[in-house]
């Protein structure tokens, strides 16, 4: 039984623009790996 997500995958047309909404509005913080992806992350994830 799915308790909790663990992470969601979305694909956009702007990066910086979607960045600035999840720290503004959501609070998240923003970091980047791999090969330039972008993360917002929430929390102790």
């Amino acid at each position: 039984m799915l308790q909790r997500p663990d992470h969601l995958m979305l694909a956009v047309d702007d990066i910086a623009r979607t960045v600035d909404i999840y720290q503004r509005v959501l609070g998240m913080r923003h970091e980047v790996f791999g090969q330039n992806r972008s993360v917002p992350v929430f929390g102790q994830q």
